[in-house]
């Protein structure tokens, strides 16, 4: 194996996923929630780079649902950029370019052209110094005054139990000539369980080391080997990534994650008066981080923001359309939060749930249709951004675009199906209604493929994948056929019952 990646993995490809909140309306709304007004979350035109883009699915997916925004991902590993490139020709997509480069590369680049939304999803911590400092300068060069930057990264105080044995990991047992990530992977496993079984001090001083890495073994191995054997790694305290990234002029907006800006969820009535007590906003953050421990930051910082009235916010907020992403005939009523178990209560959230459930529909029509005692503003919002937060809800792009953009995305759509026989690694579809993408289960997608194909009964297509389920040992006696073909009936009632209906909502299908 050469050393062309310096010391990141480059042997085995990384996985193909979808960062939900990369979406341009989920950035833009996640700066409407700070009472920032961006752009992104009207279908608009706009430039979108992603940075590090990986397998380009997440890239290709916003192409798709946002046709009218022009896209351009970067990696500096070819066969990501090759595989990227074969699902945009498959999809049609002509809004969207991947350039095989590195971060000083593309910094010296005098064509790249200027954006109004960057991101760079799970590279920050990954990558060197040099590396860092180049993407900063791309970013205050490319990003245009009032654009937003999407970055996430590792964080302290998190990581702090781990990070002395995943340096070492990294140290000893990174891929080499000769051993391949996937040899070395197992190495490095077979040493963490053997210093947690030989009883090293190091585990009972950070009892939390152990289930980090309980947690991390449970990754796909393509994910893992990636996220722990990279030689440059830095988890970082939000104080110095905010100050690395004020020399490309940007300030902190919000965070990605919506439910983190909900703080009665999150905090205790203590912590909120003690969070509240501290003057400097960096202070502020990096407390939320120490009181709760947080291991991974998704930020949404800008370059420069303008003030916007109390009452353009608000009108902001009524104009924004909202799509339910939860199917299922019972929706989860309860939260799991820092301070425990949050339930909703039916009189008030419920029926604010039920409007939803009914179609995209903006928050004006939504308080129009709600009883006149449930609609408070406060509680409204809270549990919107919540809901964004669980991914049981996203913020819709507006409907006059719909039918624009669902030629794109069911292009792009039909390009992920067609590898739904014999991968699982494509696991969303694209939404014309949100502009972003929907998780949608390799089952659903076989069915979804079958009825393109014209099959009245898509049972036999599900039932040949139900035989891998039934009888992963091959040959295929009489047991193991019917057993799998009574899985499929089930999997197509399930289907039709909650799947199907939502994703006709959503646009999908």
């Amino acid at each position: 194996m050469s050393d062309w990646g310096a010391g990141y993995i480059t042997d085995k490809a990384y996985v193909h996923d979808f960062c939900r909140v990369q979406a341009p309306p989920v950035l833009a709304f996640a700066a409407l929630g700070a009472g920032v007004l961006a752009a992104g979350g009207s279908g608009e035109p706009i430039a979108y780079c992603d940075l590090g883009c990986g397998q380009g699915y997440t890239a290709n997916l916003i192409a798709a649902a946002n046709p009218e925004a022009r896209v351009l991902g970067v990696d500096f590993n070819p066969s990501h950029v090759a595989n990227a490139r074969t699902l945009a020709a498959s999809a049609g997509l002509s809004n969207i370019e991947f350039r095989e480069s590195g971060f000083t590369q593309l910094a010296a680049d005098p064509t790249v052209p200027e954006f109004d939304v960057m991101a760079m999803h799970g590279v920050f911590s990954w990558i060197s110094r040099e590396n860092r400092r180049a993407l900063v300068e791309l970013i205050g060069r490319r990003l245009k005054p009032g654009g937003l930057l999407y970055i996430s990264y590792d964080c302290m105080p998190g990581w702090a139990a781990m990070a002395p044995l995943r340096r070492i990991l990294a140290r000893h047992f990174a891929p080499r000539p000769g051993l391949s990530s996937p040899a070395a992977l197992e190495q490095a496993i077979a040493y963490a369980d053997g210093l947690r079984g030989a009883e090293a001090r190091f585990h009972r001083m950070f009892p939390n080391a152990d289930a980090q890495m309980e947690r991390l073994k449970k990754m796909p191995r393509a994910y893992l080997a990636h996220e722990i054997l990279t030689r440059d790694w830095e988890a970082f305290c939000f104080g110095e990534v905010a100050a690395e990234l004020a020399d490309a002029k940007l300030v902190y907006v919000a965070s990605a994650h919506l439910t983190d800006s909900v703080d009665r969820v999150n905090f205790s009535e203590a912590q909120v008066a003690f969070l509240a007590s501290l003057g400097d906003p960096v202070l502020q953050e990096e407390t939320r981080d120490m009181m709760l421990a947080r291991q991974f930051r998704r930020d949404v910082f800008a370059k420069g923001v303008t003030a916007a009235s109390a009452a353009r916010v608000r009108a902001a907020w009524l104009d924004t359309r909202f799509a339910l992403t939860a199917g299922g005939p019972e929706f989860d009523m309860t939260f799991e939060t820092p301070v425990g178990k949050l339930q909703l209560r039916d009189d008030v959230h419920g029926a604010l749930v039920d409007v939803l459930r009914q179609g995209p529909v903006t928050l004006r029509e939504a308080i129009e249709r709600l009883p006149q005692a449930n609609a408070n503003w406060t509680s409204i919002t809270d549990i919107l951004k919540l809901l964004v937060g669980r991914a049981d809800l996203q913020p819709a792009l507006p409907a006059a675009g719909d039918a624009k953009r669902a030629v794109s995305t069911k292009a792009f759509n039909r390009a992920v199906l067609a590898r739904a026989m014999e991968s699982v690694e494509l696991g969303y579809l694209a939404s014309p209604v949100t502009g972003g993408g929907v998780r949608v289960d390799r089952l659903s997608q076989l069915y979804l493929l079958a009825k393109l194909r014209g099959l009245a009964d898509p049972t036999e297509m599900l039932a040949k994948l139900a035989l891998e389920i039934v009888n992963p040992g091959g040959g295929e006696p009489d047991s193991a056929i019917d057993r799998a073909r009574e899985l499929a009936k089930q999997h197509v009632t399930r289907i039709e019952r909650d799947v199907a209906p939502l994703l006709g909502k959503l646009g999908v299908v």
